[in-house]
């Protein structure tokens, strides 16, 4: 049985679809169009939290259309961690410590290639059960069979949009047990 710190019991946790739904909707009120590009995106500073916790709905939302279950998270920032995600499987509840990565867009300054954000997670020395999903925040041709994984944590996974109106999302992985396997998912509608 997965010891799971006490502390995970009492948090907060959120449903990915509503959260989805409710982003949406604010984008179809509102128009957002017409606000400065970090505000719109959720990249300012006061803004940051929210960005990062569209990007843990989408992962949880589709890692749960994908096992078939409902996938939740708590948005609690730790050194290794931005959220906690939970889920129940065989009457047995499951939790998973998750850092989000993200491969920023081409017009954003930090933009670095993919084999460098990989690299940095050898500093996770000691964190087999760390999940790390990076956003795939940007048109690219991602060859698997090129890139070098870390071995020093527990799942890595890719989470990208395929098109550009964000209705269709790929996730690929576990990239640490079966690199080639993605699923497609839709993006939640009310």
């Amino acid at each position: 049985m997965q010891r799971v710190p006490r502390e995970w019991l009492g948090y907060d946790y959120l449903d990915p679809e509503g959260i989805l739904i409710g982003l949406r909707k604010v984008s179809r009120t509102y128009p957002l169009h017409e606000l400065e590009y970090h505000v719109r995106t959720l990249r300012s500073r006061t803004l940051r939290k929210y960005g990062e916790g569209r990007q843990a709905a989408l992962f949880c939302y589709g890692i749960g259309c994908r096992l078939g279950v409902k996938v939740t998270f708590a948005q609690v920032e730790r050194q290794d961690y931005d959220f906690i995600a939970a889920y129940e499987m065989n009457g047995e509840m499951n939790f998973a410590p998750v850092q989000l990565k993200e491969l920023v867009p081409d017009n954003l300054p930090s933009s670095k290639p993919l084999q460098v954000e990989l690299d940095k997670l050898a500093k996770y020395t000691d964190s087999a059960d760390l999940v790390v999903v990076f956003h795939l925040n940007r048109q690219a041709t991602i060859r698997l069979s090129e890139l070098t994984y870390p071995c020093s944590i527990g799942g890595l996974w890719f989470l990208g949009c395929t098109e550009p109106i964000q209705n269709h999302w790929t996730l690929i992985g576990d990239l640490l047990k079966e690199p080639g396997l993605a699923s497609d998912f839709a993006y939640p509608e009310d």
